[in-house]
């Protein structure tokens, strides 16, 4: 089975064209106009990268009923995803109004802080998604401490690690947050990185190293591996690898 095409961030993010088709699922989706085939389409869209039509079909679900949170989510991150900061925010504040639990919407709007440059209201949103189980804790003490990063503030989730903790399938965090602590040298976990097929994971590790490297004054070294993540682009939606395009955008990185 052949790998499913996927948007570019071009497509998304710039003016490129999306050359992305429909599949034959998609295809069906589109012939209903009842409200759970709305939303399976915007999910698929979505699967394929391609956030502009999923925020469409959101919006076609959203027309016929309005009161599920979950699809106000699933547009925010649509709109977070390609940088449409107003509408996420609006989608986030809407999804809560309707019954989302504050600590289900706190981590992407910390991502949302993140990305806006707003680092200690970053760190706030993070902090506030614990208690919660290894898998998600590993993801908030990464980004909390990468905000922390950037306000040159005291990285006090770092001590809520430990090394025996079940992260899940979140085994690139925790390898960025071991160079964190201290307990894995920075080179190591870059050049296990780098040998990474798996681009999501390798993205992952060498943009929290890049932040720590920025730290503790090594930002020659921060940049290279910097540019070295952006060249693994099939997981561009992946927060990290966003973060990295916004830090090269932003002119913190160059």
């Amino acid at each position: 089975m052949e790998p499913m095409e996927k948007a570019s961030l071009d497509s998304q993010l710039g003016n490129a064209p999306c050359t992305v088709e429909d599949t034959e699922e998609m295809f069906w989706l589109r012939e209903s106009d009842d409200f759970q085939s709305r939303v399976a389409l915007g999910n698929a869209l979505a699967g394929q990268y391609r956030f502009r039509d999923a925020i469409a079909a959101y919006r076609s679900a959203l027309r016929i009923r309005d009161d599920d949170w979950t699809v106000y989510s699933r547009l925010a991150g649509s709109y977070l995803t390609i940088r449409c900061f107003p509408e996420a925010r609006a989608c986030y504040t809407r999804a809560l109004e309707l019954g989302a639990a504050p600590r289900s919407i706190a981590f992407p709007m910390g991502v949302w802080h993140y990305l806006k440059g707003e680092y200690s209201a970053a760190a706030e949103r993070f902090a506030a998604c614990l208690p919660c189980g290894d898998e998600l804790a590993i993801a908030v003490i990464y980004w909390h401490t990468l905000s922390r990063y950037h306000t040159g503030g005291e990285a006090e989730l770092l001590s809520a690690y430990r090394q025996e903790m079940d992260v899940g399938h979140h085994t690139a965090y925790r390898l960025a947050v071991s160079v964190f602590c201290g307990n894995v040298p920075w080179e190591d976990a870059a050049a296990k990185a780098e040998q990474d097929p798996n681009d999501l994971n390798a993205v992952i590790t060498l943009y929290g190293i890049c932040g720590y490297l920025r730290t503790v004054g090594q930002p020659e070294e921060s940049r290279v591996l910097l540019h070295r993540l952006l060249a693994r682009s099939s997981c561009w939606p992946c927060i990290s690898y966003l973060a990295a395009w916004n830090d090269i955008h932003s002119g913190e990185m160059v």
